[in-house]
């Protein structure tokens, strides 16, 4: 969990800096299509880029885990029943470690 903490402060710093949360611009489309697409978009760019999911390459259960720490770290609305399964599930499936190609991939990570 401290290195997803740490890779999500590395990543979200200039992401978390944009007034207003989203990218000026930023439309749903810039995500993959797919059950789960808008809910991702408006509910994650609400307080930061689509940008930072973009890059973001990691397991369901990270995925999972991210919520709780943005909960408690962050103030995030909780997500949960089957709001919280559309968007993990849109998640991994679209931003799993297995969909990135292997330059994307952390060398620091199995």
């Amino acid at each position: 969990m401290r290195w997803l903490m740490l890779m999500l402060c590395v990543w979200a710093g200039p992401a978390l800096a944009q007034p207003g949360g989203s990218a000026v611009g930023e439309e749903p489309s810039v995500l993959p299509d797919g059950e789960g697409r808008d809910e991702v978009f408006y509910g994650c760019t609400a307080c930061h880029s689509s940008a930072l999911i973009r890059r973001s390459r990691m397991s369901r259960t990270a995925w999972d885990g991210l919520m709780d720490w943005m909960v408690e770290k962050h103030g995030m609305a909780p997500l949960e029943g089957e709001d919280r399964r559309l968007v993990v599930d849109y998640l991994a499936r679209h931003f799993g470690a297995a969909a990135a190609p292997a330059r994307a991939r952390s060398p620091f990570l199995n």
